[in-house]
């Protein structure tokens, strides 16, 4: 249905064609199989605070302003999708009425917490824990046998550069449990860390200087995810760089921040190409 990494205007290119509701961040045709789950940095006023986590599981806010969430409509879409057999669409906002594809998703759960509303009023809220597949099925690998636990995340220090990748394409096996989904997410992000610094070969991708020290597993560089949503999560490693923490500033917090990761899609890219 949409292409992942691709801009869309929300009202014309997404609602118009598959319908739901043009406002706030669930929305749910009537005639289509799907959820379409928006998030914004602008939210975060209202209380709604998404990002990801360690374990490269996205944590969404559901809806609701005022007083406590309820579980009905869009949340209760988000946390029955799979039994009623939709799919999660997920996308961020990259400007006034337009916004990016991300990808995918599945609700593996969801937990409560206190935060205030936009009132200011502390109320109940629930917190849905999401794995976002940013990732073209066609790239993504299945290992034999998959096994995704913190022994084969320490393991992955030891793999070339080309089994890191591969790794970091890894989906879980048909038919997993929540709990392997857990484990594969995490271990797929960890991956990606270790796949990209590998890639850099201890070489800022941002400058071209060296890593400005060495730790016990090797350069120290920060990966940098070039869309926002990804930062710090799942991703394709063609949308991924190392930089040295200056760089790493300069692309979040720069007044040429824009142009710099528009810069550093070109580099990742490039890098791909030289790497495979």
């Amino acid at each position: 249905m949409f292409e992942i990494g691709k801009e869309y205007k929300r009202n014309t290119e997404i609602h118009g064609p598959y319908g739901g509701q043009a406002q706030g961040g669930i929305s749910t045709p009537k005639n289509f199989p799907v959820v379409f789950v928006f998030t914004s940095d602008a939210g975060e006023q209202h209380g709604y605070k998404d990002e990801y986590r360690d374990d490269g599981i996205f944590w969404y806010t559901g809806e609701g302003q005022v007083g406590d969430m309820r579980m009905a409509s869009g949340n209760k879409a988000i946390l029955e999708h799979a039994k009623n057999n939709k799919t999660i669409h997920v996308f961020e906002y990259t400007k006034k009425a337009f916004v990016r594809y991300i990808g995918t998703a599945e609700c593996l759960g969801y937990h409560e917490e206190t935060r205030p509303d936009r009132e200011g009023d502390e109320r109940n809220v629930f917190v849905f824990h999401l794995d976002i597949d940013s990732v073209d099925t066609a790239s993504q690998v299945t290992e034999p046998s998959a096994s995704y636990g913190p022994k084969n995340v320490k393991g992955l220090k030891n793999k070339s550069l080309k089994e890191l990748r591969r790794a970091a394409l890894s989906s879980s096996p048909t038919g997993a449990s929540t709990k392997s989904k857990r484990e594969t997410a995490y271990y797929r992000s960890q991956a990606l860390k270790l796949y990209v610094v590998a890639r850099s070969k201890g070489i800022c991708e941002g400058c071209g200087s060296g890593a400005p020290f060495q730790t016990n597993s090797g350069p120290f560089l920060e990966c940098h995810h070039v869309h926002r949503l990804a930062d710090g999560g799942p991703g394709h490693p063609q949308n991924v760089v190392a930089l040295c923490p200056n760089c790493h500033r300069r692309a979040h917090f720069a007044k040429d921040a824009i142009s710099f990761n528009n810069e550093l899609k070109k580099i990742a890219l490039e890098a791909e190409k030289n790497a495979l």
